[in-house]
């Protein structure tokens, strides 16, 4: 059962699915950091950190990598992790015109717009701020995802 849980520990939202137990926490830089805490089968590790990538589809999530086995990296690459730093993998979902998302408008003081997307002005794998989009509207709203809207997140 995919539980998480109530209790914080170093700011960090803790996840179990089975045996495996992973942490999640926002950075002050944007985006989420995941951190393994314990390991169980390849398989529920899998299963876990899709269900967290399902959840946080807000900019971007990066993994800690330290210590973790080779069998499991190699399932952050088939979850669409780039390798990113040392220690580091990397997940930013790619954004498709006519997404519906919430940009943050630049300059990026807390002014955000929810809309769909018309252009992709970011045409690199990954960037550290979002993706640079265009929004569908009568303003041709240009900013950075903040989040791809899904049905079921509750906006």
């Amino acid at each position: 059962m995919y539980k998480k849980s109530i209790a914080k520990k170093d700011d960090f939202d803790w996840y179990k699915l089975e045996s495996n137990i992973l942490g999640v926490r926002e950075k002050a830089s944007g985006g989420f950091a995941i951190k393994p805490k314990q390991l169980g089968t390849v398989n529920i590790f899998k299963e876990l950190v899709d269900k967290i990538i399902y959840y946080y589809r807000f900019q971007y999530l990066t993994f800690d990598s330290r210590g973790v086995p080779d069998e499991y990296l190699k399932e952050l690459k088939n979850l669409n992790f780039e390798t990113f730093q040392t220690n580091n993998y990397v997940f930013q979902e790619k954004p498709k015109i006519g997404d519906m998302v919430v940009i943050a408008i630049k300059p990026y003081d807390g002014k955000y717009e929810k809309g769909k997307i018309k252009a992709i002005l970011t045409n690199i794998k990954y960037h550290p701020r979002g993706v640079k989009v265009v929004l569908d509207n009568k303003n041709s709203t240009v900013g950075r995802i903040a989040t791809i809207i899904k049905k079921a997140h509750k906006l």
